[in-house]
């Protein structure tokens, strides 16, 4: 496959060059999990089987070459896996029920922090994105029964905030960026 002008910045930092097949798949998850969960900042819809791909690989997305939607391109699917990232920690916390589980589909948190760490936002709004991640992810890297009722849900972490920021900010920005820089259908 045919690789584009895009790449992402590994935690070795050497750059891993994205086919087209690549960038077009998590494209796809990105304009689906906005679709289906526009307006809901923290009952998010994640079906099992879907959103299946690595999504903090991808927040250090660059290019090498401008071109006509590049710009574009980054920044949905940087802004967009961020979104996914917030969408897969409150998937982790919805229901701690089960026992408290510190993985997404068997990753471990422990993996995901390292790449929310060294990513480098480059605006305020991005910066504020990475500390709403860091702070949720840490807080479930901690995570003990302590921080759970009787009832065996969260006592204090508050999930509406940064799922609200991330609805408003990143989801509805993407659509309201689109509507005014392209029109109404």
């Amino acid at each position: 496959m045919k690789a584009t002008h895009f790449y992402v910045t590994e935690l070795s930092g050497n750059r891993r060059w994205l086919t087209y097949e690549e960038l077009y798949k998590v494209r796809k998850d990105i304009l689906l999990y906005f679709d289906d969960n526009i307006g809901e900042p923290v009952s998010i819809l994640m079906p099992a089987g879907a959103f299946n791909m690595d999504y903090w690989k991808y927040i250090s997305i660059n290019f090498d070459k401008e071109w006509a939607e590049t710009e574009r391109y980054k920044r949905l699917i940087e802004e967009g896996c961020l979104a996914l990232l917030n969408a897969i920690t409150l998937e982790i916390l919805e229901e701690p029920i089960n026992g408290i589980i510190k993985a997404w589909r068997k990753v471990s948190v422990d993996e995901i922090i390292p790449y929310i760490t060294q990513y480098t936002p480059n605006n305020e709004k991005l910066k504020t994105a990475q500390s709403h991640l860091l702070r949720t992810f840490h807080f479930i890297q901690q995570l003990a029964p302590s921080d759970l009722d009787e009832f065996s849900m969260l006592k204090e972490f508050d999930l509406s905030i940064a799922g609200k920021w991330f609805d408003t900010h990143i989801v509805q920005d993407y659509y309201k960026w689109n509507l005014k820089k392209y029109g109404a259908p």
